[in-house]
């Protein structure tokens, strides 16, 4: 049997100069950005305890039934015309008015 000659023979494909300067150059970037954080974040870097604040409560409610209906009246009265609105009922009726093209499209007189 034959053994194969593994130290001379057809010189590899891939450079070993090219993968020596990739490699230089991508550890030479992660050690950049290691130190661009620390520009950005300086005062993060060393820290061991990170301070626990509070967070505002919420605002009180004194009697939220009140502010529910409250809120119903209004709608209520929207609902029935106020402040210059036109009244859903009559609202409906118009539009029961205009029958099958009541939802046409507006076209502009010519």
């Amino acid at each position: 049997m034959v053994e194969p000659d593994l130290g001379r023979g057809e010189a590899p494909a891939v450079s070993a100069r090219a993968v020596l300067l990739v490699t230089a150059g991508m550890l030479a970037a992660l050690v950049a950005i290691a130190f661009g954080l620390e520009l950005f974040f300086h005062d993060r870097v060393g820290m061991t305890i990170v301070y626990r604040r509070e967070l505002p409560t919420p605002g009180v409610i004194p009697d939220e039934r009140a502010q529910r209906l409250a809120l119903e009246a209004r709608q209520r009265e929207a609902l029935n015309g106020a402040g210059g609105r036109m009244p859903i009922e009559a609202a409906m009726q118009a539009i029961v008015a205009k029958g099958p093209h009541a939802f046409d499209s507006i076209e502009a007189p010519r």
